[in-house]
């Protein structure tokens, strides 16, 4: 797809969300500021299997779930959900973090298939607030993640680094071979803030959210939540503030090696500004960074980003 329609693509989905959804609720930046919430000053014992673990075999995929570490308020979104989509040739594993407000894995089927293909299983595990996740009474899939509630985000930021901890501990407890943690948009952003407090075999980061408060503050996509915040009296600078601990962009070291990590982006994104995927590489000093002529969606259509994550896997780069 060309640059033109690639950034249509992108104006488009972010349009859509607000007029169907976002625009349709409102929330405020809640009365509950726990600054640990904030922080991983707690980063204990979480290096423990998860228990009890389930595991379903249904005909297309098997579901994996367990109690999540961090409990919420809404019963739903207390329990990690994990479809494991198994490869012929059961080579090596994958766990893929998805990003927000989606309310249909279809949207990842094409990238799935081709990981398949390439002889990895794929391990998708859903964020809190989405799919199997969603509150009763939250309208649409992450609504409640992200949304203008800044404790109830940084909550679920923290649960889902925590839960991407124990469902990695538990693949890894079931065979040996290498796990790689693949995330896209705000997965990939959940992955760069696991490796700030733990070591995994490696990461690659398609599209990564890693500057929190330049995504809400400047993005089409949360200019309604930012209203909402501004009524609140909220400003950038409480943003950043309140978030450095799950800001790539903020994170002074990493857990693994730099040859470990792989940036994925779009040349033409109109979601997340390509600025910040360029001053994260500079600040990390990656030196694996490939650069596609994608969106921010589309670039989940490229063929060639499947087999980059399996050479960067396999070590055939």
């Amino acid at each position: 797809m060309d640059q033109a329609s690639s950034k249509y693509v992108d104006q488009l989905a972010a349009e859509k969300l607000l007029n169907e959804k976002l625009r349709q609720v409102h929330h405020r930046p809640g009365k509950g500021y726990n600054p640990a919430d904030y922080n991983f000053d707690d980063w204990n014992g979480f290096t423990v299997l998860p228990e009890p673990v389930h595991e379903t075999a249904y005909e297309k995929y098997s579901l994996i779930t367990f109690p999540s570490a961090i409990p919420c308020e809404d019963e739903e979104n207390n329990r990690v959900h994990c479809r494991c989509f198994a490869a012929a040739g059961n080579k090596g594993n994958v766990i893929f973090v998805h990003g927000l407000y989606e309310e249909n894995l279809q949207i990842y089927h094409f990238f799935i298939s081709l990981l398949r293909e390439q002889g990895l299983n794929v391990y998708v595990m859903l964020l809190p607030y989405h799919y199997e996740r969603k509150p009763a009474r939250s309208r649409f899939s992450g609504e409640f993640f992200w949304s203008a509630d800044l404790d109830r985000n940084a909550r679920a930021l923290k649960q889902s680094v925590y839960d991407l901890t124990q469902l990695y501990h538990y693949i890894k407890h079931k065979n040996d071979r290498p796990l790689w943690i693949c995330g896209f948009s705000m997965g990939g952003g959940i992955a760069l803030t696991l490796v700030s407090v733990m070591a995994v075999d490696g990461i690659f980061c398609i599209n990564p959210v890693c500057n929190i408060a330049s995504l809400v503050w400047n993005s089409l996509l949360f200019s309604s939540i930012k209203e909402d915040l501004v009524a609140s009296g909220i400003t950038l600078s409480e943003i950043e503030t309140r978030y450095r601990h799950f800001e790539p962009l903020n994170i002074s070291a990493i857990k693994i090696p730099g040859e470990k990590v792989v940036i994925a982006t779009g040349l033409y994104d109109q979601i997340n500004d390509p600025a910040n995927y360029e001053r994260l590489i500079a600040h990390w000093q990656i030196n694996h960074s490939i650069r596609y002529k994608a969106g921010h969606l589309n670039i989940l259509r490229v063929p060639k980003l499947a087999r980059d994550v399996a050479n960067y896997y396999f070590g055939k780069r």
